[in-house]
């Protein structure tokens, strides 16, 4: 007869009835058979409403076989936790389930986003995944579920050249915080809830943006926060196209005795990567022009890392 650990709710009931301490109970047939029904169940409710994850018929086919080969324990631990993946995914379906993806995320190319998602691919331990707001529709922000994906073909190359393309110093500006994904998904949360004072900006040039970017990221092009590069643009001087980005999109003032801050965005600024300089360049500009450091966020691994992850990308 095998022998488990118990509890301490176990050990104090044997304990009451006098049993030794070491004595257990193997899982019998009966009680495996139910839980690989009980499994099955869960799986097949969830897949009602589209919900099932990848491997949860694979749990539940490993757990029948382990039972015939005997391995009861290790066949009710299978069991046990494809009947969760399958609560979990009929959980996860309904809760998505008015989460609309939009028309273009829909393209081929671009991540398809379903609850039948396995559940080994979550974003963090306890986050599977975080719903934004972008143009105006809700999407769900997750993680890729397809074990044959690969980087997009722009993100292949390893040799660019540098300069332009050299690798960027880990901090952008003394007093401006780096950032990774988990962070830029929760300032993504508190602008989907209503935080109108945060801004999550692609600084890369439109034709990269429209290769897919962050959701709820708004792409303000990095130059167009150079005053050598506007000049002259749309018939005004370069400074005045920068003060109206800044005062229109970022929410500064300025008056006769310079910028004031006080109701200026919190700025979380991306490009393609750790060698694209574009969004350190912008936050290099806005310091020298007063912006507050402390309400400038640099994310480094831009596009190329969030690819690297799995996780949803959109057309702007």
């Amino acid at each position: 007869m095998k022998i488990r650990n118990f509890s301490a709710g176990a050990l104090a009931a044997a304990l009451l009835v006098g049993l030794p301490a070491t004595v257990a109970w193997s899982a019998d047939k009966a009680e495996v058979e139910k839980a690989i029904a009980a499994a099955e169940d869960a799986r097949k409710k969830a897949a009602s409403v589209g919900g099932e994850w990848r491997d949860t018929g694979k749990l539940i086919k490993n757990a029948q076989e382990l039972a015939a080969e005997g391995k009861l324990d290790e066949a009710l631990k299978i069991a046990a936790k494809a009947e969760n993946q399958g609560k979990r995914g009929h959980e996860q379906a309904l809760a998505q389930k008015d989460a609309t993806l939009p028309a273009y995320m829909k393209s081929s190319g671009e991540a398809k986003h379903t609850a039948a998602a396995s559940g080994d691919n979550k974003i963090a331990p306890d986050l599977d995944s975080v719903e934004v707001m972008h143009n105006g529709e809700k999407v769900v922000v997750m993680r890729g579920h397809d074990n044959s994906a690969t980087l997009p073909e722009e993100f292949l190359k390893t040799d660019r050249g540098c300069p332009p393309f050299c690798i960027q110093p880990i901090v952008a500006a003394k007093g401006v915080d780096t950032v990774g994904e988990l962070e830029v998904l929760e300032f993504l949360k508190q602008s989907a809830g209503g935080d109108a004072s945060i801004l999550v900006v692609d600084s890369r040039t439109p034709d990269w943006a429209m290769r897919g970017t962050i959701p709820g990221a708004v792409n303000i092009p990095w130059n167009q926060l150079r005053q050598d590069s506007m000049a002259g643009m749309f018939g005004d001087s370069g400074d005045s196209q920068v003060d109206k980005v800044i005062e229109e999109r970022f929410g500064a003032k300025k008056g006769k005795k310079g910028w004031d801050f006080g109701d200026a965005k919190t700025l979380v600024l991306f490009c393609n990567g750790i060698w694209c300089g574009q969004s350190a360049t912008n936050i290099a500009t806005l310091i020298e022009m007063g912006y507050p450091a402390d309400k400038l966020k640099w994310y480094r691994g831009g596009m190329q890392d969030w690819v690297s992850a799995g996780l949803t990308t959109v057309k702007p």
